[in-house]
């Protein structure tokens, strides 16, 4: 690992630079960020649709009932974006410094610090409780109780969280701080955490809503182009028009309620995990002068070897 020679400048950028440097990266690493963004999100995916994809109705009328099951499936892609964003974190932190890693060893580095991830995000940012909640949900009858009141709280405190800790998964992933202090690193993840964090909640703030405002335009952008390409494609419209009635319909199939719009969703995740790690790195150039830190570093590396 080369401390002073990277593929990103390291300097201060701001959110929109951020977001197009995120573009050039995906376009440098295109295959590897795609398949482990896949690694986490294809069993993610399994889990939500046997989780909710029951929600999805047809009654006598040959009607589709939707709605239900489309804002499960989003809160449940919500609560678990940043658990898909692992394995492209573990990947992206070495090659930024020049080194290659394959997908087995991107996935042992996971894969050694899966209690940490699991209690950060699994049980302290709220996966767990809502596959919990989605399991005593009952099939026959709406629980606006528990699938909206509880659902939105649990939405709102998984955001707070985010907001102010956004950056759990580097801290673990590429920092490797232990959740317990002990002989070789008194630094747990907690002090790292609120250090890291701590000075720039103002500024986190403020990046949070931008962030949240933008992926949700991209989500309706992406969903809108994957309707338009399909429909022009195939001739297989969202809605149709009944000239019999005169009115309107929705034309909601199994592909586009299972495969397309889930899979608009998180595109945008696997999207705003390289945002996030970008964020990052400008979060502990701005605090800590890592730029400055890294070049000390890569310093003292060479006159070690040549003492040696």
């Amino acid at each position: 690992m080369q401390l002073d020679r990277t593929r990103i400048a390291i300097r201060e950028r701001g959110l929109l630079e951020t977001i197009d440097l995120a573009l050039l990266v995906i376009r440098e690493f295109a295959g590897p960020v795609l398949a482990c963004a896949l690694l986490a999100i294809v069993p993610l995916a399994i889990i939500n649709e046997l989780l909710v994809g029951w929600m999805v109705t047809i009654d006598d009328e040959g009607i589709v009932s939707w709605f239900r099951y489309t804002w499960a499936m989003t809160v449940l892609v919500f609560l678990e974006s940043q658990l898909a964003a692992i394995f492209i974190v573990a990947f992206l932190g070495p090659a930024v410094f020049m080194e290659q890693r394959t997908k087995r060893q991107v996935a042992g580095d996971v894969l050694g610090q899966t209690f940490p991830l699991l209690l950060c995000q699994g049980i302290l940012r709220g996966v767990l409780a809502a596959w919990l909640l989605y399991l005593l949900t009952d099939r026959y009858e709406v629980n606006g109780w528990l699938e909206g009141f509880w659902m939105v709280v649990l939405c709102l405190y998984a955001t707070a969280m985010r907001t102010f800790r956004p950056y759990i998964n580097e801290i673990i992933l590429l920092e490797k701080n232990p959740l317990l202090p002990g002989k070789a690193a008194a630094i747990t993840v907690g002090k790292r955490s609120s250090h890291l964090h701590g000075a720039y909640s103002g500024d986190l703030f403020v990046r949070s809503f931008a962030v949240s405002a933008i992926a949700a335009a991209l989500v309706g952008l992406a969903v809108y182009t994957a309707v338009l390409t399909e429909g022009f494609l195939i001739s297989n419209w969202p809605l149709q028009f009944s000239l019999e009635d005169g009115v309107y319909g929705t034309n909601l199939d199994w592909f586009r309620l299972h495969v397309l719009y889930p899979s608009c969703l998180w595109l945008v995740v696997a999207f705003f995990a390289v945002v996030r790690f970008l964020s990052y790195l400008d979060l502990r150039i701005r605090h800590e002068g890592w730029e400055v830190e890294l070049l000390m570093r890569a310093e003292a590396a060479r006159l070690g070897a040549q003492l040696e």
